[in-house]
């Protein structure tokens, strides 16, 4: 059972990754800033860290992901102690928003997100579990 509990934190953590990202970008500047837009943050990201209520963080090389961000879709992979979990679907984002719905689960997420520099943090409540993940855009 606990690793099931596992398996599926993982697959909400696919989820909550996406929130992340794009709820981290679009919350940067402050409150004047209207947010991002998708053409903004479409790119290749690297998982940094991914915490799961208050565990202890996942850092690689316990926990590696990559993050791809088109205008409007989205593919994730994370390798965690748990297996690998993969993930695709649509995004969008409005302020400090974003929104997410997964095409492989009946998964749709809501989160909030902030970038610095080339560094994404996405804060996100999925199913009772806090999920925060930090990404680093790929040069």
């Amino acid at each position: 059972m606990s690793q099931r509990v596992r398996v599926r934190r993982g697959w909400l953590v696919a989820a909550a990754v996406m929130a992340v990202v794009a709820g981290t970008a679009c919350g940067s500047s402050g409150p004047t800033n209207p947010g991002l837009t998708a053409a903004e943050l479409v790119g290749t990201y690297d998982l940094s860290s991914l915490t799961l209520d208050n565990d202890p963080p996942l850092v690689p090389p316990e926990a590696t992901g990559t993050l791809t961000l088109a205008l409007s879709t989205y593919n994730v992979t994370l390798n965690l102690p748990s297996g690998t979990q993969v993930d695709s679907g649509t995004w969008s984002v409005s302020g400090s928003t974003w929104t997410q719905s997964s095409s492989t689960q009946a998964i749709q997420e809501q989160g909030t997100a902030s970038l610095s520099h080339d560094t994404l943090t996405v804060n996100l409540n999925a199913a009772g579990t806090q999920i925060s993940s930090v990404w680093v855009k790929q040069p």
